[in-house]
């Protein structure tokens, strides 16, 4: 961001106190996100309006926050204008073409070309050349289009020279309430649901939150009565493919928290492979944003679950996810996500009929594994205890006796 904003201010005739900004804000342009939470910084996916409402007001306590450290140059007006837009529909004031500070001008669109060609939490890194067609085409738009000229021309060079160093800032009072009334959606757009209304072609037929808990609490009393009959695939399939039919998708995975790290318990459908060599740490991925947040998401990219290995070969074909935290009352931590092979293929209605029936599958899940390893248990003890009885067994009909001297043969 530094080598970029001051390469390009010095293009542009920028000398002495302004440079000086501009060098400054490349670095700091982003500090007000201090106020944002976490978890909307971190979403693995793209933001609700409320999750935008909190983001729009980064800017504007940057800008405070600056304003408190007194420098000798214009850093915070550069900070406070870096989200307006060339055409008038930025934020937080609306502001158009030259009326924005030169500063903010550049850092916009240099910053725009960095969130692209750098990896993010709900997609991958695009090549320089595909970012650079993307500013390009906000030119006049978002932009400044002398900016964009001297980026596309000097984006290899620039790319070659130095990296920023960071710089620590006094906490200061911040404005986490402010409503900003500018901006009507970020430029990634909002994340996206295809209301109640199921697919052309779909046989999904609508099922309230509290008909969809009875058919799972009905699964759940079936697999009891057959009680250690079924082992635990059978149990989860007979689980999910209800659940299919209730929300339908082309993969289901479970995942159990083991340590730090989601482990898939169960997987069926597309790309089942790859979910299940996963080990997804904790807050990474879609799956380890959704149990550390303890929040659930809707349309999220599940690109992103491989994304911690960074192995472009790791990669799925599906198109969106649905996922929510699995916190049963016996302690097990884990994430129910369902995948579809389109973009945008769960709805709201689909999200609150998972969430009316968490509790009751969470403790199915949580069973059903618990079972597990009692069995698992039961089957060690009993090895143990039919080893031993072979043991004393051939020790009284002769066939090995050990004596006080451990030596086997003897009397």
């Amino acid at each position: 961001m530094q080598v970029y904003a001051t390469e390009i201010g010095k293009e542009l005739k920028l000398t002495g106190p302004e440079l000086l900004a501009l060098e400054a804000a490349s670095i700091l342009h982003d500090i007000g996100k201090l106020a944002v939470p976490d978890s909307i910084i971190s979403k693995p996916g793209k933001l609700t309006p409320e999750e935008f409402e909190r983001m729009k007001i980064h800017p504007v306590v940057g800008a405070e926050i600056l304003e408190s450290v007194k420098f000798p140059y214009p850093v915070a007006p550069i900070v406070r204008a870096h989200h307006e837009k060339w055409d008038g529909s930025g934020y937080p004031a609306g502001l158009e073409g030259e009326t924005i500070p030169i500063g903010a001008r550049i850092i916009s669109a240099v910053d725009c070309l960095d969130a692209l060609a750098s990896d993010r939490q709900y997609r991958r890194a695009l090549t320089l050349e595909k970012a650079l067609e993307i500013v390009v085409s906000e030119s006049g738009k978002a932009f400044d289009p002398k900016i964009v000229e001297i980026i596309c021309r000097r984006a290899v060079e620039l790319e070659r020279m130095a990296r920023a160093l960071p710089v620590d800032v006094e906490p200061v009072k911040l404005s986490k309430d402010l409503k900003i009334e500018r901006g009507l959606a970020p430029d990634a757009g909002f994340e996206e649901t295809r209301g109640s209304t199921p697919q052309a072609g779909s046989t999904h037929v609508a099922v309230s939150g509290t008909a969809a808990r009875r058919e799972i609490q009905k699964v759940c009393d079936f697999t009891q009565t057959l009680g250690g009959s079924l082992g635990v695939y059978e149990t989860l399939s007979l689980l999910c493919a209800r659940l299919k039919q209730i929300v339908p998708h082309d993969c289901v995975v479970i995942y159990v928290l083991q340590t730090d790290r989601l482990k898939a318990a169960y997987v069926q459908g597309e790309n089942s492979r790859l979910f299940s060599s996963l080990e997804i740490p904790l807050g990474q991925g879609l799956s380890g944003w959704v149990l550390e947040n303890n929040k659930p998401i809707v349309n999220g990219n599940p690109g992103v679950e491989p994304g911690y290995l960074n192995d472009p070969a790791k990669f799925t074909t599906l198109r969106s996810a649905l996922a929510m935290p699995l916190r049963p009352p016996g302690g097990m931590r884990g994430v129910l996500a369902l995948y579809a092979l389109e973009k945008e293929s769960f709805s709201k209605d689909q999200l609150e009929i998972l969430l009316s029936i968490e509790t009751v599958f969470a403790m199915a899940v949580e069973n059903t594994l618990q079972c597990r390893q009692a069995n698992v248990m039961n089957e060690s003890l009993a090895g143990l205890v039919n080893a031993s009885a072979a043991h004393r067994t051939r020790s009284e009909t002769g066939e090995l006796a050990v004596s006080t001297h451990g030596r086997p043969g003897e009397r």
